[in-house]
C-alpha cells in the first residue's frame, strides 16, 4: 500500500515538472518573439543609414543643379575681364570685334560656342590664323591669338593689299612699313606664292628685306628681285626663294663688298659692276 502511494506521488511530481518545463519553454518563445534579434536590429540600422546617404546625395545633386542654373541666368556669369594674348599686329579691339566676344556677354554662352566663334573670326579676318578661348575665372576669359604675320603691302591696280605670311592678301587702306611688293599688277597668284615663301623665313632674315619686285624674263619666268636693307640685292625664284634665303646670312657675311646674290640656280655672289646680269 505504501509503495502504491509513493508511485502515485512520484507520478504527480513528474507531471508538475513536465508542466513547468513546458511553461518555461513557452515563456521563452514568447519573449524571443517580442525581442528582435541583434542581427535584425543591425540590418535595420544599416538600411536607415543607407537611405539617409541616398537622400543626402540627392539633396547635394539637386542643390548643385539649382545653383548652376541660378549662376547661368544671373549677372554673375557675365564676362567682366577679357584678356587677349599673342596679338602683335592686331589690336585687342580688333580681336573682340572679329570674335564677337566682349565684356557683358554670358561666359557660358561664349564657351559653348567657342569653336563656332573661332571659325567665324578666321573667316572674317585672314590675319587671325587660330584662336584659343579659355575660361580663367567665374567672370574672366582669355583669348590666345595666333596671327598670320603681316609682311608688308602691295599696290595693284590702285588697290592696296596687306600681304600676310601664309600668302593671303587683304584689302587695306593704310600702307605698312614692312616689305614693299612691287610690279605684281595682274599677278595675284605670283604675289601670294612669293609672300608664302617669304613667310617661311626667320624674322631676322625677313626683317632685313626692304622690297620685292616681280621681274620675270624669258629665261627665268618666275624671277623676283629682293632688295635688302643692308645694300645687297638677291635674285631668286618665287617658288623656292623661301628655302634658299636661309643661306643669305652666311653668303652675305663672306662678301667683301655689297653686291648681288644669285639664288635662282645654285647660289653664288658677285660685287656690283663686276658682272652684268
Amino acid at each position: 500500500m505504501l509503495d502504491d502511494r509513493s508511485a502515485i506521488e512520484h507520478h504527480k511530481y513528474s507531471q508538475r515538472l513536465t508542466e513547468l518545463e513546458r511553461r518555461s519553454a513557452a515563456a521563452q518563445q514568447r519573449q524571443q518573439k517580442r525581442k528582435p534579434s541583434k542581427t535584425h536590429v543591425g540590418n535595420k540600422i544599416k538600411r536607415y543609414v543607407s537611405n539617409g546617404e541616398r537622400v543626402l546625395k540627392l539633396v547635394v545633386l539637386f542643390s548643385v543643379i539649382l545653383l548652376s542654373m541660378l549662376y547661368i541666368i544671373s549677372p554673375l556669369s557675365k564676362i567682366t575681364t577679357l584678356h587677349v594674348t599673342g596679338n602683335h599686329d592686331l589690336t585687342k579691339e580688333q580681336v573682340e570685334k572679329n570674335t564677337n566676344i566682349y565684356p557683358g556677354r554670358f561666359i557660358w554662352g561664349v564657351y559653348l560656342a567657342r569653336h563656332q566663334l573661332t571659325k567665324q573670326a578666321i573667316r572674317k579676318n585672314p590675319q587671325i590664323k587660330d584662336l584659343r578661348i579659355k575660361v580663367t575665372g567665374p567672370q574672366s576669359l582669355q583669348i590666345s591669338v595666333k596671327e598670320n604675320a603681316l609682311l608688308g603691302t602691295a599696290v595693284m591696280n590702285n588697290d592696296t593689299y596687306a600681304v600676310l605670311a601664309d600668302g593671303q592678301l587683304q584689302r587695306t587702306k593704310t600702307a605698312d612699313n614692312g616689305i614693299a611688293y612691287r610690279r605684281f599688277d595682274g599677278h595675284k597668284k605670283a604675289l601670294a606664292t612669293t609672300a608664302a615663301q617669304l613667310g617661311k623665313l626667320k624674322p631676322a632674315i625677313r626683317n632685313g628685306i626692304s622690297s620685292v619686285s616681280y621681274q620675270p624674263t624669258k629665261e627665268y619666268p618666275d624671277r623676283v628681285i629682293i632688295y635688302m636693307r643692308d645694300g645687297n640685292t638677291v635674285y631668286g625664284d618665287l617658288n623656292t626663294i623661301g628655302n634658299k634665303m636661309e643661306y643669305y646670312p652666311a653668303i652675305s657675311a663672306s662678301m667683301k663688298n655689297k653686291g648681288i646674290i644669285d639664288l635662282q640656280v645654285g647660289a653664288y655672289s658677285y660685287d656690283y659692276g663686276s658682272k652684268d646680269k
